[in-house]
């Protein structure tokens, strides 16, 4: 019997020393109570939402703690000692533009706020800030930082997990591992689960002491990352460090990559900070640009050496198009998508594609109101916009639900930016404020209205996509068409938001008669059945002497839009080594005037053609000049073959007669 009870008494002796071991190895709920008192939430005030629904915003769609909380939550800090907070560094992005940046505060569990003032140490590379707020802090639980820690230890991430209150998860320290650019410093990993909402929080150790900044949470295990309080409190407080290594610039299949460095003295104002950072940033964004070109200037356009062949036999269109180089090293004229239409009313259209190689997500075409003059309507950029919304039903999802867009009131920014081509370029950006995106078009008047790029990126990055559309323009190019009528009005615009290359061009139409000089093509056009709802067209192209200067190409009548019959000019090249077999049988053919280029009538079926080289048939001596055996014009007449032949030959010859 004594044995037996010497063995019980052993046994309850070895449970009760586990059940006091567990008990070390778990947080009280006092200890809980205490330390939850020194973690607060990192918040800004929510923004006026300027934005216009089709319906009454979905709220209830969103979390009652979401919807009714006048702040954003952007992540957690805990307070170290006198008012001076420690959090992680992407919490905060300082250094990139954001609307939600003008107000930072942290606010405890009472929903008590302190407005953030000066930042002391700030690192985006170590990812760490630590900053001070306005207002007595002294009540509140001020952390200790460990002495020592090591792979094994018993840990607590502490944070505000999806922004719904801090809370305490267990795990283990598993492991150190390198950073990843130049393993600087060894970054902590953990078991404990972490969410969104819990960066900048404390990593605790069993005493309630910091091991760590929560930074990163592992995307492919449950595996976590936290900033190593030792690197913390050895970082120096004297300047921010700002760095970002994978900036890069790439155009047409070139790429340089390289990177951002940037330090600015400490303490600062943290809006003063962020300032100055994104000012750095972006002339860095700039100063990569110069470094490209000056690397790859042969390689890109116009420099490249291949470019010859483009210019000399090039593609046309009436919706935005980029200049672009293929994997076979030839250049090429890269047109959008197929083309959408939209009936906005039942006398005004739109028409919207995409196309990967342009900057936005959509190309858009938008033909004036028939009550509106042209120049109110490009000046008018809130009303293209909205119409722009609501004709493709632009929208957000909250809660797997669409909620359509119909305006973003007037823009924030607008300005105008001419080109190295003349070309008046209407700029104008607008802020979502719900999810701190920008919407930026960049648009070129058209005589039928207006043709537009739409942009849709992060506020951070919107004065980045500014600066990238002006360094691409260009490589954009854009031909015009239009009823004689709309050209009138388009060309009676200010001169200045006439593309250069128009600026001098007249074009007058009378019954049955019109007078155009447009670019190096004029003539007096008689009996060709044209007025004002005939259709004119202008090709634009890059002057193969001169690759800052665009000219027309080619031009083309089109007498009556429902029928095929159209009148042209184009200006072509000998594109000799570099001309494919068919094109040098077409040139043979061209310039010594052997059928069809000898004026006869083709029959093709649906059409009667009739084709001219104007200068070996000494016809438009104007337009010709000197002979040139590198170049040539083609004239084309192309009507419906249940024309009558006679009436062909009279507007065929009226056209060809008609030209200076």
């Amino acid at each position: 019997m004594r044995n037996i009870s010497n063995l019980l008494i052993s046994l309850a002796l070895v449970i009760s020393f586990s059940f006091a071991a567990v008990a070390k190895e778990e947080y009280s709920s006092s200890q809980i109570k205490k330390y939850k008192n020194g973690i607060f939430e990192v918040v800004t005030l929510k923004l006026e939402d300027n934005t216009v629904y089709k319906e009454e915003f979905p709220h209830k769609l969103i979390p009652f703690h979401l919807r009714n909380d006048k702040y954003h939550s952007l992540g957690t800090a805990f307070l170290l000692q006198d008012n001076t907070f420690v959090s992680a560094a992407h919490v905060f992005n300082i250094g990139y533009k954001s609307q939600l940046s003008d107000n930072f505060a942290v606010r405890d569990s009472k929903g008590n706020i302190f407005k953030i003032t000066n930042v002391e140490k700030y690192s985006n590379y170590r990812d760490l800030i630590q900053f001070s707020v306005a207002g007595d802090t002294s009540a509140y639980h001020e952390f200790k930082i460990a002495d020592a820690y090591e792979e094994g230890d018993v840990i607590y991430a502490a944070g505000n997990a999806h922004g719904e209150g801090v809370i305490f998860r267990k795990g283990t320290l598993t492991s150190f591992t390198y950073e990843p650019i130049d393993g600087e410093w060894k970054n902590i990993r953990f078991s404990a689960a972490a969410s969104p909402g819990n960066s900048g929080g404390p990593l605790l150790n069993l005493a309630g002491e910091v091991v760590g900044i929560v930074t990163m949470k592992s995307s492919s295990e449950n595996l976590n990352y936290a900033f190593p309080i030792k690197e913390f409190m050895a970082f120096s407080s004297e300047r921010a460090e700002f760095f970002e290594s994978q900036m890069g610039e790439v155009e047409s299949t070139k790429t340089l990559i390289y990177s951002w460095n940037f330090q600015a003295d400490l303490p600062a104002d943290i809006m003063a900070l962020r300032k100055i950072a994104e000012k750095s940033f972006y002339d860095r964004f700039e100063s990569g640009r110069t470094a490209f070109v000056a690397k790859y200037a042969t390689d890109i356009f116009p420099k490249h050496e291949n470019i010859q062949k483009y210019l000399m036999n090039q593609s046309n269109s009436e919706n935005f198009s980029i200049i672009d180089i293929n994997g076979n090293g030839e250049w090429l004229l890269f047109e959008p998508g197929e083309q959408k239409e939209v009936k906005i009313d039942n006398k005004q259209s739109m028409w919207f594609s995409s196309s990967d190689k342009m900057i936005g997500g959509y190309q858009f075409f938008m033909e004036k109101p028939a009550d509106i003059g042209l120049q109110a309507f490009i000046k008018n950029k809130k009303n293209i916009l909205d119409t722009f919304l609501t004709s493709i039903k632009w929208n957000m999802t909250i809660a797997a639900t669409p909620v359509y867009i119909m305006s973003y009131g007037e823009p924030v920014y607008e300005d105008n930016y001419t080109d190295n081509y003349g070309r008046l370029w209407q700029v104008a950006a607008w802020h979502d404020q719900y999810t701190d995106r920008g919407i930026m078009i960049y648009c070129l008047p058209m005589p039928q209205g207006i043709v537009c790029d739409f942009i849709s990126a992060p506020t951070s990055s919107l004065e980045m996509q500014k600066k990238n559309y002006r360094v691409n323009l260009h490589r954009i190019m854009l031909s015009y068409t239009a009823k004689l009528g709309e050209w009138k009005e388009f060309l009676q615009l200010p001169k200045e938001m006439i593309p250069t290359f128009l600026q001098d061009a007249k074009l007058e139409v009378s019954e049955d008669r019109v007078e155009f000089d447009v670019g190096a093509f004029s003539g007096t056009m008689k009996k060709m059945k044209l007025s004002e709802d005939s259709n004119f067209y202008v090709a634009v192209e890059i002057s193969p002497e001169n690759t800052d200067k665009l000219v027309v190409g080619y031009i083309s009548f089109r007498p009556n839009i429902y029928e095929d019959g159209v009148y042209s000019i184009s200006k072509l090249y000998d594109l000799k080594n570099n001309a494919s077999d068919s094109y040098s049988d077409f040139w043979q053919k061209f310039t010594t005037g052997t059928s069809p280029y000898n004026f006869e009538l083709i029959n093709e079926g649906k059409t009667i053609n009739k084709y001219m080289n104007l200068g070996a048939n000494d016809k438009s001596p104007k337009l010709v000049g000197k002979k040139n055996d590198d170049r040539g014009y083609l004239a084309t007449c192309t009507l419906q073959s249940e024309v009558e032949l006679a009436e062909f030959t009279s507007a065929c010859d009226a056209f060809i007669n008609g030209l200076h």
